[in-house]
Formats: C-alpha cells, structure tokens, sequence
C-alpha cells in the first residue's frame, strides 16, 4: 500500500468532522466512525488526485469489523507523525503534506505564544515532545456518550480496547489543554502556581506518551494504570491552585472580577475550558480503572458499571448531599435548614415518585452539595434572628428528555447585579479562604470550607454541562433563589462537551483589550 508520505500530488475539500475516513456511518453506536483525535475540518488547495486507501485510512468493510468500542490514531500515527518503515520524515514533500494536511489556524498562533520566542512548556518538555504536542494539538478530542461507556462496561469492551483509545485520547485532550495554557498573560504566567499547573501537564504529557508504540500487553496494561494513577493525582488539585494563582493577580490590582472586564472575561473562557478538560481526562481515568484495575474494581459500588449507576436515584444523591452540607452548616451556624424533597416522574405513570436514570452520581452529588451550601448560608444569615429557619425546597421532574431539578430558598435573594456575577470563579460573597498547604480543598478534599473559593458555582455548572446539562440561577431579590439543574434524562443524549483548541479558542483568549463603550449604563 502507498504510504501518504510519498504522494506526489494530493487534492483535498474541507475534512468532514467525525467518520469522514470511514463510510461505516451505519454503526452509530460505534467510535470507529468518531476516532479519537479526529483531524479538524480544514480547506485545502488542489494537489492532484489521490485514493483514499493509499492514505492509510481503511473502510470498514463489516459491522463486525466497525463495532469495537474503542478506535486508535494507530493508523493515522503511524502514517504521519512518526512515519514507517520504508519512508523518511526528512524529505520535504512529506514534511509539506503532513503540513496541509493537518494544519490549522492555531498553528501559526503558537509560534506566537512567547514573544521572545520561549514557549511556556519548553521548561519542561524536549523539542522532540513538543513537536509531538504540537501533533496531537491539531486533532478533535472524542465526545463520548454515557451510553458509550455504559456498553464498554457491560461487556462492550476489554481492557486492550480502552487501552487502545486512552492512549491516543489522553494526550490528544491534554494537548489541546496545554496550548491554550501556553496562551495565558504574562501576568498569570508569572504566578508559581500557574507554573506548576503547566509543568504538571507537561509531565503528565511525557508520561503518557511512553505508551503510543507499546505493545498491547497485561504488563503494558498493569503499568499504564499505574500511570494514569498518578497523572489523576498530580492534577488532584488543579482547581484550587490556580485559584490561588489568580487571587494573587486580582490582590496584586491586575484582575477586576466582573462580568464586563474583558481579561476577565478570557480568562473566566479559560477556565472553563481548563476545568472541562480536567473533568474528562478524570472521567475516561476513573471508569477505565474501576473496570481494568484490580484495585479499584473491588471498590466499585454494587450495581455500578465502573463510574456509572445505571439507575441513580437523584433523590438519594439529593439526600446525602443535603445531610453533609447540614453538617458543616451546623459548624458554623448552630443550626441547618431542614429539606422538603418531592420527586415527579412523568414518564412512569405506575411509579410517579420514584426517579432513575443513567448518571455519575459522584457529578450530581457536587452539583447538589455546592447548591446546597450556599442556599444554606443565605437562608441562615437572612434569618438569623429567627427562632425557627425556612425548610429548603427541592422538586425532581423527569420526563422524556430531561432531569429538571429545581433548588428554592427563602435566603432573602440576590439583585440582579450580583446575580450576573455568581457563575464568575473568584467572585465570592464571603470572606476568602486561605487553604493550608497538603490540602487544597479540591474535590477529594477532606477539609471543603462552606464558603469563601469563589469557585463552587461555576465548577458545579461545568460538571452539569459536561454530559449535556446545565445550571441556571432564577431570583427573587428580599425573598429567596431558584436553583434549576438541567441533565439529560436519556443515556444516548447525555454527551461529553470538550474543548477545542483552535484559532477561536486563541482569539478569544488573547482578546483582552477593553472596547469603548457603546451603551450608557448605571454607574
């Protein structure tokens, strides 16, 4: 077979997204048409004529042979980046294809990330790491469905097939993550915590990448899961630390947090496609070592299928959420509001009051917990002259399609200029908390303060979004808050959003200039 690196003339239209090297679009419950690492969508001039099966990429020509789970970059991989066997990366017409055809926009950005011509991850990756990160870049992340990893953990498919995608997906997830960090201000860069946010992901960027070409063994395996251990450790704490960093950027003058500031506004962009990222290289880690780790396994909850429940109860989530965060209200306030919780399932008309779906009740219990406090505090610093406090109400709807949650206070409210703040990390009511070095405060902290991050809000909303869902705040200013959680109620409607890093992620990064205003506005 002709290899792509020795094709004299090639001629291209804009790549398709997903399955545009695969005519197997029949299989929609497959990721051999949505490959991880999917090249994006890009024009390209006219080369000559070329087949598409001379490029490596190979029909599936069977349901068969199209329906595994988990697809690789292996043939993509092994055709461009790091070439074959009987072809040279050195000749300048492979070096000018490879070129067309994975380039993008952002390409040329990153040669502008440091003016004086350092890139931020140089401290810690070679140039042949770079080059390779510079590589995955440009391709997609894979967007996942719940029904996806429902059927891999219910037999849909081994370990050498969650082995085979991991590999190409990690690093493809964390380079798009780690170019944009490359984008940060001078300013947020010159901060130690955000430099060791960088350098973690650098790591976290080499250790991955010992297994592109490794052999798909038990041993490989057994130590790719040590791996991947320590890669969910290492950034266990990613959240609050660059919290930290950014507090010292707005202590120190450099950082206005509102919603009209446009740095602000870029680096709240940011953030959320920062924190999303974590949330789903943590999500493929922990369900692929709930199902392949021996270790692990043993702990996974009955009736769980790796990180999932098949039929998570919202209102038992609810519950547990509700009694921990009483608990740490009572630390602070001697008293808890009780809860009145009611449950409508209008897609079973034999059990109207009991609700289930397919969930990581581990992302509702956040959800809950973070709504929770703060709903808590609110009701008992409007009522605290009181002898008796207002329960906190919360209503739970299924229907066809969605999970609809709605939270309701009597906390006194919130004007809407304050409520236009609430989904900004850093923005806080409360008196800001200094956490102790060894533990952050982050999800698996033992020691989460009720209030004063400045970050539960907006990290709630991104953990609802990331299947799909969202977070909305209706209020009543002098009365009391609305918390509405949207989540899809269908396991096939409930998929991964991810970022991408391409040249609209970086201008909307780079964008920090303020514009004269075009509007008159309350001062």
């Amino acid at each position: 077979m002709s290899s792509l690196l020795n094709v004299p003339a090639l001629r291209l239209t804009a790549r398709k997204r997903s399955g545009s090297f695969s005519e197997a679009k029949s299989l929609a419950r497959s990721l051999s048409t949505d490959r991880p690492g999917t090249p994006r969508p890009v024009e390209m001039e006219s080369f000559g004529h070329i087949d598409a099966s001379e490029c490596g990429f190979k029909k599936v020509m069977s349901k068969k042979e199209g329906s595994k789970f988990f697809g690789s970059l292996d043939n993509v991989h092994a055709k461009t980046f790091m070439g074959t066997e009987h072809h040279s990366m050195t000749s300048s017409i492979s070096l000018e294809v490879l070129r067309r055809a994975f380039s993008t926009e952002a390409v040329e950005l990153t040669k502008e990330t440091d003016p004086s011509g350092e890139r931020q991850l140089a401290k810690t990756l070679n140039p042949e790491e770079l080059m390779k990160l510079d590589f995955y870049s440009k391709f997609t992340p894979t967007s996942v469905t719940l029904s996806h990893f429902l059927d891999h953990s219910s037999g849909g498919g081994t370990v050498e097939d969650s082995f085979l995608f991991l590999r190409r997906e990690i690093p493809v997830r964390l380079a798009n993550m780690m170019m944009e960090l490359e984008l940060l201000p001078a300013a947020l860069h010159a901060q130690p915590a955000c430099q060791e946010i960088i350098a973690q992901y650098g790591h976290s960027f080499q250790d991955i990448l010992q297994f592109e070409n490794s052999s798909n063994t038990p041993e490989a395996h057994q130590e790719f899961n040590e791996v991947i251990t320590n890669i969910r450790l290492r950034h266990q704490d990613t959240v609050p630390r660059m919290a930290d960093a950014l507090h010292n950027l707005r202590d120190a003058g450099n950082l206005h947090v509102n919603s009209k500031d446009r740095l602000n506004q870029a680096i709240q962009y940011f953030l959320d496609r920062l924190y999303m990222s974590r949330i789903s290289v943590q999500m493929l880690i922990a369900h692929h070592k709930a199902l392949f780790c021996p270790e692990e396994s043993r702990k996974v909850t009955d009736g769980f299928r790796g990180t999932i429940d098949p039929a998570c109860d919202p209102a038992a989530v609810a519950q547990e959420a509700f009694e921990n965060a009483a608990f740490l209200c009572d630390q602070i306030y001697m008293d808890a509001p009780k809860i009145n919780l009611k449950c409508t399932n209008l897609t079973d008309k034999s059990n109207p009051d009991k609700i289930d779906f397919v969930y990581i009740p581990s992302h509702l219990y956040h959800m809950f917990f973070e709504v929770f406090k703060n709903s808590m505090r609110a009701t008992m610093e409007f009522h605290e002259e009181a002898d008796t406090v207002p329960e906190i109400d919360v209503h739970i709807v299924k229907s066809s399609h969605d999970i609809s949650i709605k939270i309701s206070d009597q906390g006194g409210g919130i004007s809407r200029t304050v409520a236009e703040n609430v989904f900004l990390y850093l923005y806080t009511s409360a008196t800001r908390v200094k956490l102790s070095g060894g533990d952050m405060g982050g999800t698996t902290s033992t020691s989460t303060p009720m209030h004063g991050l400045g970050y539960g809000l907006p990290l709630s909303r991104l953990y609802a979004r990331y299947f799909g869902g969202d977070i909305k705040i209706a209020s009543c200013d002098g009365y009391g808050t609305d918390a509405y959680i949207y989540l899809k109620a269908l396991e096939t409607d409930a998929r991964e959003t991810l970022p991408i890093f391409n040249a609209s992620s970086s201008n909307k990064i780079r964008d920090t200039k303020n514009q004269v205003e075009d509007w008159t506005k309350d001062e």
